[in-house]
């Protein structure tokens, strides 16, 4: 069960765990946080959007899903490679054939790594060989996530930056057909699948949304 391994984790055998797992051990305060996501949770919301991304298709008949496998590849490679810019090593600096990128000049290490991979993306895909063997497809809705939309999620989420700056690029960008929806939703689930990753405990569920936001 989703929700459930979400909410409490797995056990050794990958099996969702629940309030009363013997394994492993936990504060009563931290089973009731974990049991509260669980039960009031509005978990249609989370498979509403992995509809709208194109990840999960609904079954006629009933609320069972199934995946569109080069959708789910394109969003596997998109989290193995997002953050791989921040290895110092591999900042790339502006070529002087391009001139600028997103307001770095050539000779300029591109020290944003969202910025670093789009450009990467966009001027020497081979360089990332997961994303090389993708097809047209399912590329175009990486790129799009790495795209030149000025657009940060954090600062929405934290209140850092006024609606205009925010939304004016990324929004140019979907009324100019840059954007399909299913693109949008898929940027989207790619910020829930990032912010999930971000307690690299994968037994325990999603650390972060379960127990670290406020109630």
């Amino acid at each position: 069960d989703g929700a459930q391994s979400f909410s409490y984790g797995v056990g050794e055998d990958w099996r969702p765990l629940n309030a009363s797992s013997a394994l492993p051990a936990r504060a009563r305060s931290e089973i009731d946080k974990r049991n509260a996501f669980l039960t009031s949770m509005n978990w249609d919301l989370y498979s509403d959007m992995f509809v709208a991304s194109g990840l999960l298709q609904k079954v006629s008949g009933g609320k069972r899903f199934s995946h569109d496998e080069g959708r789910v590849l394109a969003m596997l490679v998109l989290t193995a490679i997002h953050d791989v810019m921040k290895i110092q090593v591999f900042v790339p600096i502006v070529d002087a054939r391009h001139k600028t990128y997103c307001g770095y000049n050539a000779g300029e290490k591109i020290n944003d790594h969202d910025i670093a991979l789009g450009y990467i993306l966009e001027h020497y895909p081979t360089a990332l060989p997961s994303f090389a063997g993708l097809n047209k497809a399912q590329q175009e809705p990486i790129r799009f996530t790495q795209g030149k939309m000025d657009f940060n999620m954090g600062w929405l989420v934290q209140a850092e930056a006024p609606p205009g700056p925010l939304f004016r690029k990324f929004r140019s960008v979907i009324c100019s057909g840059g954007a399909s929806r299913q693109d949008v939703a898929f940027y989207f689930v790619h910020w829930l699948t990032d912010l999930a990753g971000a307690e690299p405990c994968p037994q325990e569920g999603c650390e972060k949304f379960v127990l670290k936001f406020p109630s």
